[in-house]
């Protein structure tokens, strides 16, 4: 290689060179504007959530109070089964999703007695501390226990009588 065709091949890497630089100076300014355009995005985005945060159409922090349709009045729990107003009033306590006793429901909707009925569901979370292997029918709270499906007859918040046998509630709401 002469001198002439050295200097020639050094202008033409040199040529290369720049071509290259421009290149990757192309591909830097595009992820640049990206970056801009996304960080713009995000602003805007931010700014929405805080304006819709403030005038209060999202709420965030709080829960609302979804509106009650109806309230089961026959539900009693076994800390409020005590404070009816009635001076005597029947209690059946059973799990109520449990489909082995869902013969009670038929039976609950056919009473026609002349005391007042409340339902005890042993399935609620409310209640699991009242369950037990023994049934122990007490006034006393910290003492009462059922074993399972059970009637129990309320006189001034006492209980005075107790069915425990499948057989014997269903005779007892079944008679009129």
């Amino acid at each position: 290689m002469n001198k002439k065709q050295m200097i020639k091949e050094q202008k033409r890497l040199k040529q290369e060179r720049k071509e290259v630089a421009t290149l990757f100076k192309d591909d830097k300014e595009v992820y640049n504007v990206f970056k801009i355009a996304l960080g713009v995005i995000l602003f805007i985005g931010i700014i929405y959530a805080g304006i819709n945060i403030l005038n209060g159409n999202w709420n965030l922090f709080t829960k609302k109070n979804v509106p009650v349709t109806e309230i089961d009045s026959k539900m009693v729990m076994v800390g409020t089964m005590f404070n009816k107003e009635e001076n005597e009033y029947l209690v059946l306590a059973y799990d109520i999703n449990d489909k082995a006793q869902g013969f009670y429901a038929p039976l609950i909707d056919s009473y026609s007695g002349t005391s007042k009925l409340y339902i005890l569901d042993l399935g609620s979370g409310f209640n699991k501390d009242f369950i037990g292997d023994k049934s122990n029918i007490s006034t006393d709270l910290t003492k009462l226990k059922f074993s399972g499906p059970t009637l129990l007859v309320i006189n001034k918040d006492k209980i005075t009588k107790s069915y425990t046998s499948e057989k014997e509630i269903i005779d007892y709401l079944s008679k009129k």
